[in-house]
């Protein structure tokens, strides 16, 4: 019963994204965690379509050189109308997506291009793509 309270009081929480996002990235930056001398920055080509909350066919069906991300849904971290400067969403790859915006810019709704990164870890290695985002 105390299991099925939680799930219903933090339901409200868990949202799917509901805009249109695309986003390219131009450069990559690998942090190892183990062999330092294996971290470091390259430039990339790659990109992301994301339509109400899952990966467009038009992004899952791209090279993997292209190919931004594995995740084909989205959530929204934060709930809907807070007020911060940046938004978050996680993949069900793993991967998180952070656009940066104005303070109080997302209770308004994201409309235009931001900086974005695109993030994922493993226990030895973090991968992060960095590039911008077009919200509509």
């Amino acid at each position: 019963m105390r299991t099925i309270f939680l799930v219903i009081l933090f339901l409200p929480c868990w949202s799917y994204a509901t805009e249109t996002i695309n986003c390219h990235f131009d450069k990559y930056h690998q942090v190892n965690h183990e062999v330092p001398e294996m971290t470091g920055y390259t430039a990339i080509d790659q990109s992301v379509e994301i339509v109400a909350g899952t990966t467009s066919d038009k992004t899952l069906k791209l090279d993997g050189k292209k190919r931004g991300t594995n995740s084909i849904k989205w959530v929204l971290l934060e709930q809907k109308g807070w007020e911060a400067y940046s938004t978050t969403y996680a993949g069900d790859f793993g991967e998180l997506l952070t656009i940066e915006h104005k303070l109080g810019e997302s209770s308004k709704g994201l409309n235009g291009w931001y900086k974005a990164s695109l993030i994922r870890s493993q226990i030895t290695t973090t991968h992060t793509l960095l590039g911008k985002c077009l919200v509509k």
